[in-house]
């Protein structure tokens, strides 16, 4: 049986990662209100972008000769990204998305004969990939706290010119999206080429028997609306990404400082019982001391 120090020294020991974990805690909370404040900043605007592009989409130009729509025969260079975050202590986050990932991109080379790059954003992703050998195309760290829309404007704007050099034929985003407040879960979007099926069924309920003027006409603006549909789409990925982070880190640090709560009640309770059968002792040989003299 452990001696009274022995379980005081671990009580001690546990109380101060107690401390550290409710800190951490603490902290993810801050960051992820901050990263729910961007979000609900940046949807409102990605909504509306979708919006018009779908009334675009029922003006008449769904034939339309637009390169970052066309679907290319025999595509076979495709650029992955990869979003996970920069540090762990946020349970299964960045190993959900990582697996998400290396699966997919397994399924593209091994059933459909493509070639993949893979785009790595955050370093944990980047340090797994390279322990298991998978060669990275890119690297980037995800400073979360530091995210703007120029970071993903940069990315948008570089990933366009490949796609239109034929350098890459598509480009997928794998990432943690965001299904409730209290729900995210591993999702790969496609970026390149471009399609508005989904977004358009969506918002056909708004924008039926409702006739528009554009100028210069419905081509040009769709045309000019493209490059800054994808900007916001990698955004705000990147968004939900730090959200779903900090979101798993809260929830991971709870968990632990709630274990630590426990451990400190069990050994409290052990220490009192150490304590009480060491007074037990004492007595005991105080008493057989006094009968013997």
């Amino acid at each position: 049986m452990a001696t009274q120090r022995e379980i005081l020294k671990r009580i001690n020991s546990v109380s101060s990662t107690k401390k550290i974990t409710k800190t951490m805690e603490m902290v993810s909370t801050a960051k992820m209100k901050k990263m729910q404040d961007r979000l609900t900043s940046s949807t409102p605007y990605a909504e509306k972008t979708d919006m018009i592009i779908s009334h675009l989409m029922e003006s008449g130009i769904m034939n339309i000769d637009e390169p970052l729509m066309k679907e290319r025969s025999g595509s076979n260079k495709v650029l992955l990204i990869s979003i996970s975050g920069n540090r762990g202590l946020c349970g299964g986050y960045n190993t959900n998305v990582i697996n998400n990932t290396i699966n997919f991109k397994e399924k593209l080379e091994t059933e459909e004969g493509k070639e993949v790059l893979l785009y790595a954003i955050g370093n944990k992703g980047i340090n797994y990939f390279r322990f298991i050998n998978q060669l990275i195309y890119k690297s980037i760290p995800n400073h979360e706290d530091k995210l703007v829309f120029n970071d993903a404007s940069d990315m948008g704007l570089e990933m366009i010119n490949q796609f239109l050099n034929k350098e890459i034929d598509e480009v997928y985003i794998s990432y943690t999206a965001i299904i409730t407040s209290s729900t995210q879960k591993p999702a790969i979007i496609k970026l390149l080429p471009i399609s508005f099926s989904n977004d358009t069924d969506k918002n056909n309920i708004h924008s039926k028997n409702i006739e528009y003027i554009f100028e210069p006409g419905p081509d040009k603006v769709l045309s000019s609306l493209l490059p800054l549909y994808i900007k916001v789409k990698i955004y705000n990925s990147l968004l939900e990404s730090s959200f779903s982070e900090q979101f798993a880190r809260r929830v991971a640090m709870k968990n632990a400082t709630d274990a630590a709560t426990d451990i400190v009640k069990g050994l409290t309770i052990k220490y009192n019982r150490a304590r009480q059968a060491k007074i037990t002792n004492e007595i005991a040989e105080i008493v057989g001391g006094a009968a013997a003299l």
